[in-house]
């Protein structure tokens, strides 16, 4: 037996594969009032350490998805150190963090089954964290157990009562947190993963357990999976699956006063993440022709008063690099609509213009690197193989059972 098929070789590169997704996509920050960027470097450098010895036994090459974004940090790095120079350390993490989206996504054609199994397990672990937080709240304590500070150590940001409503964020430091980082490892999964009924489950779960962190952007992420997911499998589902998904989600909707939360939020004008990220876009739009065509760089912070992460990551990519960055991204854009076309590309690039984490982030460059692999790859679609006679009608259609067909490997 090859030692890297052996039992144990794969349990090894389960822990490596499911250690880093969990320091990417888990961010922390530090015990105290005065949080550094320590967190995010450390968290890098767990998951390089975790990688690199699955990357350094097969033989990797880099397939067009991995050359682009490739191509997309070098267009940072040059920005960041001729146009409009940052400081060394933070290109670094810049860097670090894009060269391990690259490797994660091309190691995980070499270790498939592993890396399936990591990410559907970390999706797993995070919902029923947020599920059992939110059965304690309202079955027995009536007050948010602190999963995120019995695992870091610092205190996230949940609340009891924020306009008539209670905000989960499970392991991570805030709903909005838990909303942005699930949503990228769920795409990945169903990107990445075959058809399965257990792949089913996880995704439906784990989509649902981001409606209960009842934030804003739940409504958003929600409905852009779900119809990714229908488009992914819409051959595999039946009429009356998608109706009771959809009944399912609109009941708790409505029943767990998260339209009226909603309403207050936005209708009354009370929102101040939305009040944050309008600042940021007017701030841009503010700036000249010269910094609109050159970038206000990536160290530059545009407005005091708002977290200009928040605009969405294409747009802080477009209006910090310019026009040199808006290039690399529509090389990126353009491949994905000639692969997958227009409709699907925009399903899955509107996750990236929403998005509200850093814009170097691994997370959202794998997202990123999934939407625009081969057409094969995301084809979840095909449902008759070679042994199957033309015409006939599938045997695993989604009725949550079946067994599990494989598509085969693919390499471009």
């Amino acid at each position: 037996m090859h030692a890297h098929s052996s039992p144990v070789f794969s349990k090894i590169a389960f822990t490596a594969f499911f250690v880093a997704a969990f320091m990417l996509f888990t961010p922390f920050e530090d015990a105290g009032s005065n949080p550094t960027m320590l967190p995010k470097y450390l968290a890098a450098g767990v998951a390089m350490l975790c990688l690199a010895p699955l990357a350094l036994m097969k033989h990797l090459r880099l397939r067009p998805a991995s050359l682009l974004v490739l191509i997309l940090l070098l267009a940072l790095d040059f920005h960041g150190s001729f146009i409009k120079p940052v400081p060394l350390q933070f290109a670094l993490l810049v860097t670090a963090n894009l060269v391990l989206a690259i490797a994660m996504y091309e190691t995980h054609f070499a270790y498939r089954k592993e890396f399936e199994a990591a990410i559907g397990s970390l999706l797993a672990i995070n919902a029923v964290a947020i599920f059992i937080q939110v059965i304690i709240f309202y079955f027995f304590t009536h007050s948010i157990y602190d999963v995120h500070r019995l695992v870091f150590g610092s205190e996230s940001r949940v609340t009891e009562e924020f306009l008539n409503i209670a905000r989960f964020s499970g392991l991570h430091v805030e709903p909005g947190t838990y909303t942005n980082y699930l949503s990228c490892l769920i795409i990945i999964y169903v990107f990445s993963a075959d058809f399965s009924r257990k792949v089913a489950w996880i995704a439906l779960a784990s989509l649902f357990s981001i409606l209960l962190t009842h934030s804003a952007s739940a409504i958003f992420f929600v409905l852009v999976i779900f119809l990714l997911l229908w488009w992914l499998w819409r051959d595999r589902v039946g009429f009356w699956q998608v109706l009771g998904i959809v009944a399912a989600v609109a009941l708790y909707v409505y029943a767990s006063n998260f339209v009226a939360h909603l309403q207050n939020r936005f209708l009354q004008g009370e929102d101040g993440s939305l009040s944050l990220k309008l600042l940021g876009i007017h701030t841009y739009l503010r700036t000249g022709l010269e910094e609109k065509m050159i970038g206000i760089g990536f160290a530059a912070n545009p407005c005091g008063d708002c977290h200009y992460q928040d605009i969405g990551v294409v747009l802080n990519l477009l209006s910090r690099g310019g026009i040199i960055l808006a290039f690399a991204l529509l090389l990126i854009l353009g491949r994905s609509v000639y692969l997958h076309g227009l409709i699907l590309s925009v399903l899955m690039f509107s996750i990236p213009v929403y998005c509200i984490i850093s814009f170097y982030e691994t997370p959202i460059w794998l997202v990123i690197l999934f939407a625009t692999t081969s057409k094969e790859m995301l084809d979840k679609r095909r449902t008759l193989g070679a042994h199957d006679h033309a015409g006939a009608r599938p045997a695993h259609r989604f009725a949550f059972a079946g067994t599990r067909r494989p598509f085969p490997n693919q390499t471009t």
